[in-house]
């Protein structure tokens, strides 16, 4: 863990965005996919699952063009945006049918769907890749009642045996899927990311 605490510490995008003030390296993953793939446009509305601590989020809201942006995370946003656009929900993902209630009350139908989410590292890599897993399938469940025809959706994954089996569940959702692994990502990590694009 403090060789893990040291290299994160001297990393080029932790730097880079501890002196641009942004919340996260985060930040430069969305930043990435978004100049390749131009996910994020003016005035779309974004759902952010997982939300917490808030740089994907922070990409968004600060891109010119009036998005706005729904986020949920079991744990508490330690960072507060000072923007009317910006709506956070403090729910677990496993309380689906309470967000879903919530959701439906407030007519949420979003333009794309993306998802930094990641469990608590174990250290055990099985482990940690079968809870990812369970985490970005909780993710998928939003897409069929809260993703508009012809929207996007992005989530992370550890890579593991069950990363083909939710590519699969993605996939049977939109007309193009693939894989993204931003340069911002780790190396040495089994972080991807799996776009949907255009849902059926």
């Amino acid at each position: 863990m403090k060789q893990w605490y040291k290299n994160r510490k001297n990393d080029h995008f932790y730097l880079k965005a501890k002196k641009n003030s942004f919340i996260s390296r985060a930040y430069y993953k969305l930043e990435e996919i978004d100049r390749k793939k131009q996910l994020i446009t003016k005035n779309c509305r974004v759902l952010d699952i997982g939300c917490a601590p808030g740089g994907w989020s922070q990409y968004v809201l600060n891109k010119n063009g009036n998005q706005r942006v729904v986020g949920i995370d079991i744990l508490p946003m330690e960072h507060t945006f000072d923007d009317e656009n910006f709506e956070f929900y403090n729910y677990d993902l496993n309380e689906f049918a309470k967000i879903f209630d919530t959701f439906k009350s407030k007519k949420y139908l979003f333009d794309i769907i993306i998802s930094d989410i990641a469990p608590n590292t174990s250290g055990n890599q099985f482990t940690d890749q079968a809870n990812s897993f369970n985490l970005s399938l909780l993710s998928v469940k939003f897409i069929d009642d809260f993703l508009k025809k012809g929207g996007h959706f992005l989530v992370k994954n550890f890579q593991g045996e069950d990363t083909e089996h939710l590519y699969k569940e993605i996939k049977k959702f939109f007309n193009k899927s693939s894989y993204i692994k931003p340069s911002a990502s780790d190396k040495n990590s089994k972080e991807i990311y799996i776009l949907g694009l255009e849902k059926k």
